[in-house]
């Protein structure tokens, strides 16, 4: 052993050397920027809207049902050729439209039997 090393401990013969000071930080790597999002169509949500409220508020289905449909079906068409986010809104609106046109052509069928047999 010479006389700059520091004694070792004899009961760790593993025990390390003391580490030197830490140096000047280096600089720090810049992450890459978040790449832009595209925006949700507007076509979709509007479909998807217009779809809930043809399930849910009585007698505007038949008037929303089909509005939900067309807007979904203009809406999947721009999201294929732009790349813009909402698909899932889109074929939610367009099932949701359907559900609805398909209820009230039920009802109106059923109101239309009705009378018939009332008379």
């Amino acid at each position: 052993m010479s006389s700059t090393e520091p004694p070792r401990d004899p009961r760790n013969p593993y025990a390390s050397q003391p580490y030197p000071p830490p140096g000047p930080p280096g600089p720090y790597a810049q992450y890459p920027p978040y790449p832009a999002q595209q925006p949700t169509n507007g076509k979709a949500i509007g479909s998807l809207v217009t779809g809930i409220v043809s399930l849910i508020v009585p007698f505007v289905g038949i008037v929303t049902g089909p509005v939900a449909v067309v807007l979904a079906v203009k809406a999947r068409g721009e999201i294929r050729r732009t790349g813009q986010r909402g698909d899932g809104m889109a074929i939610a609106g367009l099932v949701t439209g359907i559900l609805g046109c398909i209820g009230y052509a039920i009802f109106v069928v059923l109101l239309i039997v009705g009378l018939a047999v009332g008379d």
